[in-house]
């Protein structure tokens, strides 16, 4: 079984200026401005993003999406669910990483969560991932992208969403894969 990372958060904070945050994707603010993946050999490639429905109850919405590399950089698939109800706001993820064609999950965990509000009134979320181990099966997913396969998996997967106002949408990600080598 996979561990998810799970992080509540209830306070939102009015900010003028994003938390500074430097990788390539992301604007002078840190805000990033297309969905757009980056790794340590610092190439820029692009994410296909599944853009789901929102899911409504009658306690809170939820967005359920996948994150993959298209081309460009480091291979990394994220299966991230986006929850805001009366209890706060929550991100879970399912990660995985390119090996030598192949998707392997990961357990992982949030070490960080923030979320923010923008001056144009969207929200700026903010999840750092630890990568703490492979998950071992015996299944093999082909990764069928264009990105770049790593040797080993990556330390962690840092993370930047754009929501709207209502957030019910993603309107843009910049993800950085921290890696400790790479092909």
């Amino acid at each position: 079984m996979v561990s998810v990372g799970v992080v509540a958060f209830n306070a939102v904070a009015a900010n003028a200026k994003a938390t500074r945050f430097n990788f390539s994707g992301l604007d002078i603010n840190g805000v990033p401005t297309n969905f757009t993946v980056t790794d340590a050999t610092g190439a820029l490639g692009s994410l296909y993003f599944s853009n789901r429905q929102p899911v409504f109850s009658e306690t809170e919405l939820s967005l359920s999406q996948l994150v993959k590399t298209q081309e460009g950089a480091a291979n990394i698939l994220i299966s991230q669910q986006l929850t805001s109800g009366a209890s706060g706001f929550t991100y879970q993820a399912n990660l995985s990483y390119g090996r030598k064609g192949s998707w392997i999950p990961l357990n992982s965990r949030v070490s960080f969560m923030d979320m923010e509000r923008l001056v144009s009134g969207n929200y700026l979320v903010t999840v750092v991932l630890k990568v703490e181990s492979e998950v071992e099966t015996s299944i093999q997913i082909s990764a069928s992208t264009n990105g770049r396969d790593l040797d080993q998996a990556p330390t962690q997967v840092i993370s930047r969403l754009v929501l709207n106002p209502s957030k019910t949408e993603v309107l843009a990600q910049a993800v950085n894969v921290v890696e400790k080598r790479a092909k």
